[in-house]
């Protein structure tokens, strides 16, 4: 009885060291693959925090307007004094010949004149206007390049999976040539074009290793991450099953895949030199914690749907029109204020006079004439300023209707394209499982099945290309609108 019980509690302290094993193995795995997450506000903040473009425009409206404050201030007024002597005696006969002080003191002023300050604070007005639209078309276009890097990002991810899965199935390939060469059924030249072609599919792998390095910079330097470590493991995303229905005969053991690869590359008595492939790369993109990941939250792939009305109305509310109608705003006011500002170095003051004795009240006034064309050169040059922003941004409102138009038309073909591309990963996946099951009942050969399999790889690589290609088509088209089609304004 007493030994029953020892069993089942024995039983039962296994079970629960069994559940404490695999509780932490799963939360290891969940800290491997864990991305460093952001929200939609947090990018940007992010943005305005790190953009130097907004930084820069801060700074420049913040100097224009003190400038044009000055502008607006009265010059410093100023004190004018003279100092000397006057001999009495040559002013009349009967006095003796004596010298005396004289001194003269002014008090002046260059006052601003009440009809040409306001033209001026309207132009400070524009300013601020200017300053507004500015602000918000840099901060949409860091955020419209923003997402179109995490989103490429995350697409070449997937990518790369595949590369991946691509290199593993020339591997396969090579494998089997490396039997049959040995077996006497196919020459060597044959065998170092399959060694040829799996150096390819490696080469392509570390390519797009590389470009995914380059988008996490990039999203590193948005986000303004200096102390961040670049990405050691990349998660694999969704992908289709079929690609993991391999042959049970045809797994290769992680541990023993660079010997193979050695093996492979390396054959005694064939002089093939041999060639360090990118394994323990691969290892350590397996098995290292993923540091260095980031997702967004509400930042995903998906398609443009915008009819003619709603580009319309984008059209009307166009940042880039609307700065250019400030910017010839500003100009009229400042061809007005020209124009009224022939007095600009007007003088005015009063002061004393002392001589033999006496005070003597004095008044000055300093009046330009404005009888050179001056001023009318300097209003025609803010009236041509004026036109000039006006025609353009007539030229850039139709501008922005053509490039847009023609947008949305790409976008609708490439979504086609993604569809056709879809149907064709769906057909490969077919073919490929088809082959798998030959191959399994020995109805075809391992290059078949492994160059359909490959084929199957990919369309996927391609229909991974079709959405980069959507990706990029939809930030060209926001930008030229100026937008983003996620209204940054309601990111709370």
């Amino acid at each position: 009885m007493f030994y029953e019980k020892l069993l089942n509690m024995k039983d039962y302290i296994k079970k629960i060291l069994y559940f404490i094993i695999f509780f932490a193995l799963v939360l290891n795995m969940t800290h491997k693959l864990n991305a460093e997450t952001y929200e939609l506000k947090d990018v940007l903040a992010k943005i305005e925090q790190n953009s130097l473009e907004i930084v820069n425009n801060k700074a420049n409206f913040e100097s224009i307007m003190n400038e044009t404050k000055s502008n607006l201030a009265w010059e410093y007024p100023y004190f004018e004094g003279t100092l000397g002597g006057v001999n009495e005696g040559s002013l009349s006969s009967g006095a003796t010949n004596a010298w005396g002080a004289s001194w003269s003191a002014m008090f002046l002023v260059k006052p601003k004149l009440w009809w040409v300050n306001p033209l001026l604070q309207e132009s400070l007005q524009n300013k601020g206007v200017q300053y507004q639209k500015n602000y918000e078309l840099i901060r949409n276009l860091n955020f419209i390049g923003a997402k179109r890097i995490y989103l490429t990002y995350v697409a070449t991810k997937e990518k790369y999976q595949y590369y991946l899965k691509r290199e593993e199935n020339f591997l396969q390939l090579l494998s089997n040539a490396k039997k049959r060469l040995e077996g006497g059924s196919i020459s060597r030249k044959d065998y170092v074009s399959f060694q040829s072609a799996y150096i390819d599919s490696t080469l392509a792998t570390i390519a797009v290793r590389n470009d995914l390095l380059e988008l996490q910079r990039s999203l590193y330097v948005i986000l303004g991450l200096k102390n961040h470590e670049f990405i050691s493991h990349f998660e694999p995303p969704n992908m289709v099953s079929d690609t993991a229905k391999m042959p049970q005969n045809m797994a290769v053991e992680s541990s023993k895949k660079q010997q193979e690869i050695e093996n492979l590359m390396s054959l005694s008595g064939y002089d093939l030199d041999a060639f360090e492939s990118n394994d323990s790369m691969e290892s350590s993109l397996n098995n290292t914690e993923n540091k260095g990941d980031i997702k967004i939250n509400g930042l995903e792939f998906s398609y443009v749907e915008m009819g003619e009305n709603a580009l319309d109305s984008k059209l009307a509310n166009s940042l880039y029109i609307d700065i250019l109608d400030a910017q010839s705003k500003e100009y009229q006011n400042l061809a007005k204020y020209e124009g009224l500002n022939h007095w600009g170095s007007l003088e005015m003051g009063g002061g004393l006079d002392y001589s033999l004795n006496s005070y003597n009240p004095k008044v000055q006034v300093s009046i330009p004439l404005p009888v050179t064309k001056k001023q009318t050169h300097l209003k025609a040059k803010y009236m041509s300023l004026e036109s000039g922003a006006l025609t353009k941004a007539a030229i850039t409102k139709k501008q922005i209707a053509i490039k847009a138009r023609a947008y949305l038309n790409e976008l609708e073909l490439q979504k086609k394209y993604i569809d056709v591309a879809k149907n064709n990963t769906d057909v490969k996946s077919h073919l490929a499982e088809l082959n798998r099951l030959a191959y399994e009942t020995q109805q075809v050969t391992l290059f078949e099945y492994i160059t359909q399999a490959n084929a199957f790889v990919d369309s996927q690589i391609e229909l991974v290309n079709s959405q980069i290609k959507y990706i990029n088509l939809v930030a060209l088209l926001e930008e030229t609108l100026g937008e983003s089609f996620i209204e940054i304004g309601e990111i709370k």
